[in-house]
């Protein structure tokens, strides 16, 4: 049982709620005091820092967004129109979006209904001559099966990158998830596990000097600035296509502060997850469990319903009752948008995303809410 007050019995229940620890109000006074609000600041390095200790180097960048970060991988691999990118069906469109912005063609793999991720053996069902990279969607705070992805991509030249939105702080095989592709992008967006209100990472796992200069040009807005910066260069100018990716300092300071009590954030919402489980696991869902060797974050407590009918029932009597159950996305190929290039089978995604049902985990929900929650599921479905 979670050491928590117990909540008023009418008072709905948030999906989510940002964690703002104490310590956020001194840090984003003294970046304002500071005055240097943009990138950066002192901030800005000292939560980089901390990403850095995270995922065990220091090739990290701080962007405005996880999108931004996905966008700056893309245009540092040089994608085109002639070449293919496969991507989960089953995750938010800015996973494509960044990758489809470069006129790449996007190709869309089918996941496993137990975990909502992609595997070697549904992105090697997809694989063409074209394939120059597969994006990995972590989902849920989990992992998706990467030893044998990175087999796969390794024995067809294929570049990985991982979209660990909402996977910072989970492990995989006692490495952090976002370290075995060769880039990897977070998600410091408010409702993710750490915040920055509204910001990502990009993770370079090579030490490749030459692509690691031209992340930094990419992040100077196409610009040799960094080279200025280090006095290698007289003037800075224009070397290539880019746009705003960066993350201000106050959004850093935001960040750095939510870091600090990381530990203490994972150890809640890992807390909130195995309640769930427990009271749960004798219901007629399928729990989306982590995989073996997968110690996951804790962002996601989500389970399959029997069938569509019953998750949506679920969902009524949870808005009827302000419990803060939600849905989640349709599969891309699904979606209006997707046209007949993206269009295709993707029977374990159809299977499964109109059943689907999350429950709130954050670290304002305490005992008495994470109670009601169950207490419905239970006399509904037991």
């Amino acid at each position: 049982m979670l050491d928590l007050p117990v909540a008023v019995a009418s008072q709905p229940i948030r999906f989510h709620s940002t964690h703002i620890p104490p310590a956020t109000y001194d840090a984003v006074a003294t970046a304002l005091s500071s005055k240097h609000l943009r990138a950066g600041g002192s901030y800005s390095r000292k939560a980089k820092a901390l990403v850095s200790r995270h995922v065990g180097h220091d090739r990290v960048f701080l962007t405005n967004s996880c999108t931004s970060a996905l966008e700056i991988a893309a245009l540092a691999l040089d994608l085109g129109p002639e070449d293919e990118v496969i991507v989960p069906t089953f995750t938010f469109c800015a996973t494509a979006t960044a990758f489809a912005r470069k006129g790449t063609r996007i190709v869309l793999a089918d996941i496993d209904p137990a975990t909502m991720m992609v595997t070697a053996e549904t992105l090697e069902a997809r694989l063409t001559s074209r394939t120059r990279a597969v994006v990995v969607v972590h989902y849920g705070g989990a992992a998706a099966p990467m030893a044998a992805i990175k087999d796969l991509c390794d024995r067809h030249n294929i570049v990985i990158i991982e979209d660990a939105a909402q996977a910072f702080g989970t492990k995989q095989d006692g490495r952090a998830v976002g370290t075995c592709g060769l880039f990897a992008a977070y998600s410091f967006h408010e409702t993710k596990i750490i915040s920055a209100g509204h910001g990502g990472a990009l993770v370079l796992n090579s030490g490749n000097p030459h692509l690691r200069e031209r992340v930094e040009e990419l992040l100077a807005r196409g610009t040799n600035f960094p080279a200025f910066a280090r006095r290698e260069v007289n003037h800075y100018e224009w070397t290539s296509v880019s746009s705003s990716f960066e993350m201000p300092d106050l959004n850093a300071a935001l960040l750095y502060s939510q870091l600090e009590h990381a530990k203490e954030i994972l150890f809640k919402s890992r807390a909130i997850w195995a309640y769930y489980e427990r009271a749960l696991r004798n219901l007629p869902v399928e729990i989306l469990r982590p995989g073996k060797g997968t110690q996951a974050n804790g962002y996601s407590f989500a389970f399959l319903a029997q069938d569509r009918e019953t998750a949506e029932r679920l969902l009524e009597g949870s808005a009827r009752l302000g419990l803060g159950m939600q849905s989640h996305y349709k599969p891309l190929h699904l979606s209006r948008f997707a046209g007949q290039n993206l269009a295709g089978s993707c029977p374990g995604a159809e299977s499964t995303w109109d059943r689907l049902v999350r429950l709130p985990v954050h670290m304002d929900l305490n005992t008495g809410e994470a109670a009601r929650i169950c207490d419905f599921l239970q006399a509904d479905l037991g």
